[in-house]
């Protein structure tokens, strides 16, 4: 099997991801066809993760060491969004099972993934914006970590966790789109173009997550015990 029969999949599996990401954001939440559309979305991330390492791998032999550390930082956060999101949802009425010893190893990897990208953002000026990209990693184990440590969660905790992972699904998806997809059609001077490919998907989702923050604080007024089992 050569390099270039991952390729096809990846971008198929990456065109429909954003497709059915829009889908389900305009579908009404909490439907049979919402969760529908929500499956398929996470069937083309995963093939998208599994391309994409060959595709990454093949970046750091050829000497794109840059564009490797990106897309092997990518895979790790796309990987980690996933799994939150289809572990909050089995996971809704079992808050120790969700914070389990597996979702706090996988917060550490992102952290240390991250801070090693922040790193390689440092010491190349053409990727300083790897820095605040690399720091998405530790900011979520920090805030991952805190939650441990809460006295008290809100009765809803696991439609926060589902709906911030696939938001951050939703802003991969986008980032990839921008610096992977579209840069190969803009001419080289389009550095405005993206770096807001970066940054607005980066916005954008730091404001959805604040709207349902607030959309869904009224119904978190029953609060539980950390790390005991929720009831209905």
């Amino acid at each position: 099997m050569t390099l270039s029969s991952f390729v096809l999949p990846h971008i198929i599996a990456g065109g429909l991801a954003l497709i059915l990401f829009w889908i389900a954001v305009l579908n009404r939440k909490g439907t049979r066809l919402h969760r529908r559309i929500g499956q398929s979305f996470l069937l083309c991330m995963l093939l998208v993760i599994v391309t994409g390492v060959p595709l990454t791998a093949h970046l750091f032999l050829t000497g794109h060491t840059i564009t490797g550390v990106f897309l092997s930082y990518l895979i790790i956060l796309v990987s980690w969004s996933c799994a939150t999101s289809l572990r909050a949802i089995r996971f809704r009425q079992d808050i120790e099972g969700f914070y389990g010893r597996w979702h706090r190893l996988g917060a550490v990897v992102l952290a240390l993934s991250g801070i090693i990208v922040m790193g390689v953002g440092l010491k190349s000026n053409a990727a300083a914006i790897l820095i605040p990209f690399g720091a998405i990693g530790p900011l979520a184990a920090l805030a991952l970590f805190r939650d441990i440590r809460r006295r008290n969660h809100p009765a809803n905790w696991w439609l926060k966790e589902h709906y911030s992972a696939m938001i951050g699904n939703g802003v991969a998806t986008h980032i990839a789109f921008t610096q992977i997809g579209l840069s190969r059609m803009l001419p080289d001077n389009y550095d405005l173009v993206l770096m807001l490919g970066w940054l607005l998907p980066l916005a954008v989702g730091i404001a959805a997550g604040m709207v349902l923050d607030r959309r869904y604080q009224s119904s978190a007024d029953r609060m539980i015990s950390p790390l005991r089992t929720v009831s209905d």
